[in-house]
């Protein structure tokens, strides 16, 4: 029997966790790396979040609050359409010709 837990407890720990949100988390990572340049604390920083929100949101295990986005949206003119649903026409032209050359 404990051999059973120690199994199921190391099959859980290495199991990858679900990313339901890993294209938002692409977009976001993108435009923190690529485009502005910042580290995660700098970035949260930015846009009044805590970085173990960012963290999360880049990881793609938690959905991007509406104030976050809002926030990214206000500071670097990034569209919810983009960050949400990736509709790169809906950009300004470096942004999107950015993220259409992107490898």
């Amino acid at each position: 029997m404990r051999r059973d837990l120690k199994q199921k407890k190391l099959a859980c720990m290495t199991s990858k966790k679900p990313r339901p949100f890993a294209d938002i988390a692409e977009r976001l990572k993108w435009h923190r790396e690529k485009v502005v340049k910042l580290t995660q604390a700098d970035y949260a920083e930015a846009i009044g979040a805590k970085r173990s929100a960012l963290s999360l949101w880049e990881a793609g295990t938690q959905r991007l609050s509406l104030d976050g986005a809002l926030s990214i949206r206000k500071k670097y003119d990034v569209s919810l359409d983009f960050l949400y649903v990736g509709n790169d026409g809906a950009l300004p032209m470096t942004l999107r010709n950015a993220w259409r050359d992107r490898p």
